[in-house]
């Protein structure tokens, strides 16, 4: 998943991407939309693995907050909105196994910052926790701090 464009290339995690959906006062959901609205006003490129597919049905189906319907919206929306999205890739696995192992995080959560550092672009999340045990990596930046151009 490579960049050839000039445009600001990001990978966005689950924290992000489900704020695109939330309609609770939560932290950030306005950054997180005009992230979305960038992209689709082609001021930046975004992509993700497709893991986080099953992040975000997971997500929306854990404790059974969501409907069947509901996680079927979503997850076509976010399909239709026309990321660049990867399948498994073997080297990104195993620096995310790395960076995990380094780190003291996830393999699934490292796994998206694996791909950012391997089709050098940038990490955007909302996990703070995860930035923070990272100890703020260079290919990765918090939401809440990110400036696209205009």
């Amino acid at each position: 998943m490579e960049n050839p464009s000039a445009l600001p290339f990001l990978i966005v995690d689950t924290s992000v991407v489900l704020k695109w959906f939330r309609e609770k006062a939560e932290a950030n959901v306005l950054e997180a939309r005009r992230l979305r609205d960038a992209f689709l006003a082609g001021r930046c490129v975004l992509g993700a693995p497709d893991l986080l597919l099953v992040e975000v049905a997971n997500a929306l189906t854990a404790g059974h907050r969501a409907s069947l319907a509901e996680v079927s919206e979503t997850i076509t929306a976010i399909v239709e909105i026309g990321m660049r999205m990867s399948g498994l890739e073997f080297p990104a696995l195993v620096k995310a196994i790395e960076i995990a192992s380094a780190f003291g995080v996830t393999v699934y959560d490292s796994y998206f910052l694996a791909v950012a550092i391997h089709s050098g672009g940038l990490l955007v999340t909302a996990d703070e926790a995860f930035l923070r045990k990272i100890k703020s990596h260079r290919n990765a930046v918090s939401l809440r701090e990110l400036r696209l151009p205009s």
